[in-house]
């Protein structure tokens, strides 16, 4: 995900596929809400949404998952969509309210409570946040639970729990070898530890399985200079900041590049 606000390219929100011809939660009595599948019209606008938010075009994309719920008003995906328009515009509020109606139409859809986690992290409502991953891990036919442990890290690390961030996080590298966010999010817990050893040997396997993150050559850079190696943090910065000029760990990069060397 791209930088915004915090670090939030270090968590994993997801979207929801289309749930077409997907049933009503189990045990909901008539009265309450269930999940219905989308009408044609109803997915072409969602898919439109999608297209739009994946762009970072937040206007269309708002407006055209508001038609899709005018049509479909019982559709845990585009509720989940909307509500992750509204995070990223910064309405907290209205995240929340929406991934709770999400939930309520699917409970058993991970990825909701991965995402309302996620919010949760960003207010630092870490107990909350915990709840919600927890419960995005009792879903055992969720295909990316990688994601969730990744967050899960995060929330344990915010709350100086190092033993339970560590494990979080090798438990996500276990699941997936491939991605990159719990290598980084782990070799900056034990670089902010004063493990260099262990920070360098995780970061770098983080640069390389993350040819376009800047996030990860920059902490890997700020390694380099705690150890006296300009000549290599200078290359991680001078590619970070090619690769990211506009975002936060792009500009961090260029502002090492712009020091005077000693």
């Amino acid at each position: 995900m791209k930088k915004e606000i915090i670090q939030r390219t270090c968590l994993f929100l997801a979207i929801v596929g289309l749930t077409l011809g997907l049933s009503g939660c189990s045990g909901a009595s008539k009265s309450e809400a269930k999940a219905e599948p989308m009408t044609e019209r109803a997915s072409l606008q969602y898919q439109f949404s999608y297209e739009a938010y994946e762009r970072g075009d937040l206007i269309p994309a708002l407006s055209a998952v508001l038609e899709s719920i005018k049509l479909s008003p019982n559709s845990p995906d585009s509720k989940n969509l909307l509500a992750l328009i509204y995070f990223r515009q910064n309405k907290y509020k209205e995240a929340e309210k929406t991934f709770m109606e999400a939930s309520a139409l699917d409970p058993r859809l991970a990825e909701i409570h991965n995402n309302l986690g996620t919010l949760y992290y960003e207010l630092k409502e870490y107990p909350k946040a915990l709840a919600s991953l927890q419960r995005a891990l009792e879903n055992p036919l969720y295909l990316y639970p990688e994601r969730i442990y990744n967050n899960l890290g995060l929330v344990y690390a915010a709350m100086d729990n190092f033993q339970e961030a560590r494990t979080a996080y090798e438990e996500s590298i276990r699941l997936r070898k491939d991605f990159y966010l719990p290598f980084q999010n782990l070799g900056k817990l034990y670089l902010n530890r004063g493990d260099f050893v262990s920070a360098k040997n995780l970061l770098q396997q983080a640069v390389q399985l993350c040819a376009e993150c800047s996030e990860s050559r920059f902490h890997l850079g700020s390694l380099f200079l705690k150890e006296n190696k300009a000549l290599e943090a200078r290359k991680l910065f001078k590619q970070g900041a090619a690769l990211d000029p506009e975002g936060y760990f792009g500009q961090m990069c260029k502002q090492n590049l712009e020091k005077p060397a000693e």
